[in-house]
């Protein structure tokens, strides 16, 4: 094990070396772009003569053809489109092309040029084209689509529908209908402007709507519930069955139901069969026979009664739904693993328990890896290194896409260059993508190497999917703060998959994904100077994530799996959650109220266990530390049950 490590680590400081060679040419790129930028285009001109063969011509082409949008160079824009057609360079002008058509008013040509996008202004703005082409019938067709959407729109779109208002486009029933398909996707604050734009009859109307959303439980209860639209009455009661499925049951023949049709009806089964199968386990029998009359049992849902099963410790309802429930389903990792936890659970023999925990245990993932520990043996890895002919190897590098992409990266314009990356990769046969993922690996551009592989569904190849990016700032952050390595590792790799400028929707940055107020704050404790620009800074970011790691396993007492919980969900609630449960430790993750968190404990404990295989070292998946730790907060007669996980099962 350990030599294999060694020579994985030669490798890469063999790659590292060609991996920072900047693409030739990159000097007289930049002063052609800089040239540009200052309208110099007479040298421009010139710089440009020297670079017709340098990856990123396409690009200074691009914006030089923007600059010359207003003399109509028709001929040369599309000569551009036909050279590059659906790459990046061309979607990039055909945007801009646009844009400039539509301010232009220049609509026949813009209907001309456009393609179908999912750029919601581009849409609006083709919706205009039609109108002023007297193409109206398709315009009020498209138009009413998007204004449906129920989501704030885009600048462009606002410009459009200000001028349905003025024509009388616009009706209070489109306006109304809009209100109710934001409310599901709360849009709270179009909510309330759609609301002022209504008249009073139907503002009475949207009143009483919104109110039925805010309290669906009213829905059974209030007289003008039955005067509202099937469309309202059906959002209103999925809301409800989301919280109450034995609302289905007790309110089965009431009225509010009338009117709804067929397809509706079973979607409401669905969503309460679903709820009742995790919140409902002491009439979890009615629910399974409900599902089976109605032909509903899917594998979703089998999965959803036997999770409920597992959540509630009923174990004769466990091995009474994993009897009934499908093959091959059944032989999933999960099921299996408890399956044996459950015989356990009701005092059988090991010899018969075994079986189970044996074909669990032959899996990669944190049920493979919890079963090994409770066998007491190693946990199956079963790495295959990705092969691909070197000819399909040479194809790939040469690839004007990937060239530029290359280019783009060696200049740390990162989100262009992995919007090339992922043109070549849609255009790819199977060897082909692993062609990219290898190539992403030797050029230390693991989350591209990471997410090709994802993307082809290729799980093998463990080099590739669980790179050993910036050891060395992973090393001097574990023996700074006296952390596991391979947990910090695990982390970052579940956190941004090693994408150094990942941002998430709330703000999260960075390979360790932590939230500026967060960053704020560990920065100061630590008496290093805060900067947001320097959460994309794979140093910055990971001396602040694992000093905030640190300091979480400390408040939890050297608690691995609470620490890692109140990293994605915070202490406060990790806290709250002990306070209602802390029986055997499998139980409290699965029981874990927020799927998110969830299913994040459980990969960083299974990305963690990993990289204590790719770092030359094989632990399980709980180590004793974790354990004993947990031991301490249970009750003394549930200590046993984890106690165990130390001991190898002999039997």
């Amino acid at each position: 094990m350990g030599n294999w490590v060694k020579t994985i680590g030669c490798w890469l400081v063999v790659l590292s070396s060609s991996a920072l060679a900047m693409t030739p040419g990159q000097d007289d790129f930049l002063k052609a772009e800089k040239f540009l930028q200052k309208r110099q285009y007479g040298q421009f001109k010139l710089a440009f003569e020297k670079l017709h063969n340098h990856p990123l011509a396409p690009y200074l082409e691009t914006r030089w053809l923007q600059t010359q949008f207003h003399k109509k160079p028709i001929t040369e824009i599309d000569q551009f489109f036909k050279e590059y057609a659906e790459q990046p360079p061309a979607i990039q002008l055909r945007k801009r092309w646009l844009s400039y058509l539509a301010r232009r008013q220049e609509w026949n040509l813009f209907l001309s040029y456009y393609q179908p996008t999912s750029n919601l202004s581009l849409q609006c703005q083709r919706v205009k084209a039609l109108e002023q082409t007297k193409k109206q019938f398709d315009a009020i067709r498209e138009g009413q689509e998007i204004w449906l959407m129920g989501v704030s729109l885009p600048k462009a779109c606002d410009k459009l529908f200000a001028g349905w208002k003025r024509y009388g486009y616009l009706s209070q029933d489109l306006i109304y209908q809009r209100m109710i398909n934001a409310l599901p996707k709360r849009q709270h604050k179009l909510v309330r402007y759609l609301k002022r734009r209504m008249d009073s009859s139907y503002l009475a109307k949207a009143k009483v709507v919104e109110y039925f959303w805010r309290h669906p439980n009213m829905i059974f209860t209030q007289k003008n519930a039955l005067e509202q639209t099937p469309q309202v009455r059906f959002m209103v009661l999925n809301k409800v069955l989301k919280k109450h499925p034995e609302f289905l049951l007790s309110y089965a023949n009431h009225k509010v139901f009338n009117g709804l049709d067929q397809e509706q009806k079973q979607a409401l089964r669905k969503t309460a069969l679903h709820a009742s199968a995790l919140q409902s386990p002491s009439n979890i029998y009615e629910w399974y026979e409900i599902a089976q009359s109605n032909r509903l049992l899917s594998e979703e849902l089998q999965q959803d009664f036997l999770q409920g099963a597992i959540t509630s410790q009923n174990w004769p309802l466990y091995t009474h739904l994993f009897k009934l429930t499908d093959e091959p389903f059944k032989q999933e990792p999960k099921w299996q693993y408890w399956q044996g936890r459950a015989l356990s659970s009701l005092g059988a023999s090991l010899k018969q328990s075994r079986p189970f925990y044996e074909t669990a245990a032959l899996h990669r993932d944190y049920y493979g890896f919890m079963a090994s520990q409770k066998l007491g043996v190693s946990a199956s890895m079963n790495h295959a290194p990705t092969h691909v002919p070197a000819s399909i190897m040479q194809r790939i590098k040469l690839e004007p896409g990937i060239k530029r992409a290359l280019a783009l990266f060696d200049l740390g314009r990162i989100v262009p260059a992995r919007r090339e990356f992922q043109a070549v990769f849609d255009q790819q046969n199977v060897d082909g993508k692993q062609a990219l993922a290898i190539l992403a690996a030797r050029l230390e551009w693991p989350d591209r190497a990471i997410m090709s592989l994802a993307q082809i569904k290729s799980w093998h190849d463990l080099q590739l999917r669980f790179p050993l990016a910036h050891d060395h700032l992973f090393d001097l952050a574990a023996k700074k703060n006296n952390i596991n390595k391979n947990w910090i590792y695990g982390i970052a790799r579940q956190e941004s998959a090693f994408m150094q400028d990942a941002r998430s929707p709330v703000g999260a940055t960075g390979l360790m994904q932590l939230m500026p107020s967060t960053a704020r704050t560990i920065s100061r404790r630590m008496r290093v100077a805060y900067s947001s620009k320097r959460l994309t800074d794979p140093s910055y970011n990971i001396q602040l994530g694992s000093h905030y790691l640190h300091s979480l396993l400390k408040r939890f007492d050297g608690n691995r799996i609470l620490a890692t919980a109140a990293y994605n969900a915070g202490p406060g609630n990790v806290k709250r959650w002990l306070k209602k449960n802390t029986g055997p430790l499998d139980i409290w993750i699965e029981q874990i109220p927020f799927n998110e968190t969830k299913e994040y404990v459980q990969r960083v404990l299974t990305y963690s266990t990993i990289y204590s295989y790719r770092l030359g070292y094989l632990q399980p998946i709980l180590d004793d530390s974790t354990i004993s730790a947990w031991a301490q907060l249970q009750p003394e007669e549930l200590k046993i049950s984890d106690a165990n996980m130390k001991q190898n099962d002999k039997g």
